[in-house]
């Protein structure tokens, strides 16, 4: 599965490659927040509380076929704090360290010396023992989900500009109920779907245009 994963995107990016009107490559740092199931103003003052956010940096290439739209592919390292209540009732913090494979149908939209990008796509989250670890990710499973993101890019010159970014990640994953009968479990349970990761983080980087 995850051969024919990489097979698959890296024929997507020879095909927009052969085709590209505009080609650009980028480099950011990111930080964010993995997102509880409460509400925006209740993460954001969860977040002002805990003062926990995830950092990383990220890289990605831009094949822009005609009209500004096009593919970008995208590959992030975020490093995330994990808050969780122990069988003591104590607050317990690690590192989670992750690897996202984003490849996205992308629109730019040129506006002077400004461009405004949207794109969405799915996203493969390899979890990684630490940052040294990535040379050893094709051993991890894949996590599968979606990324939505956007760009607001500033050129100072025909080719480097500045880039601000923000992207939306959500994960999913199967899970059995059990089926009870006045507080007795039957043996049965029924699959049920959910969210497993929502994180939002903004990035600042640069980007280069070759074209």
């Amino acid at each position: 599965m995850k051969k024919i994963i990489a097979m698959a995107v890296t024929a997507l990016l020879f095909l927009s490659a052969s085709f590209a009107l505009d080609f650009e490559i980028g480099a950011r740092g990111i930080l964010g927040r993995n997102l509880d199931a409460g509400s925006f103003t209740e993460n954001l003052n969860a977040a002002k509380e805990d003062k926990t956010f995830d950092f990383g940096f990220g890289a990605y290439a831009n094949f822009a076929l005609f009209g500004g739209l096009g593919v970008q592919a995208e590959v992030n390292y975020v490093n995330s704090s994990i808050t969780f209540v122990n069988n003591n009732a104590q607050q317990v913090n690690y590192a989670m360290h992750i690897m996202d494979l984003s490849p996205m149908l992308w629109l730019n939209l040129d506006l002077w010396k400004f461009t405004l990008g949207f794109g969405a796509g799915p996203n493969f989250e390899i979890p990684l023992a630490s940052v040294g670890d990535i040379v050893n990710a094709k051993q991890q499973d894949f996590t599968v989900g979606l990324v939505a993101g956007a760009d607001f890019k500033f050129y100072f010159t025909k080719h480097l500009g500045l880039v601000l970014s923000g992207r939306f990640i959500m994960d999913w994953a199967k899970k059995d109920v059990p089926i009870t009968v006045y507080g007795v479990n039957t043996g049965s349970s029924y699959p049920t779907y959910e969210f497993t990761r929502k994180t939002l983080y903004g990035g600042l980087g640069l980007e280069f245009k070759f074209f």
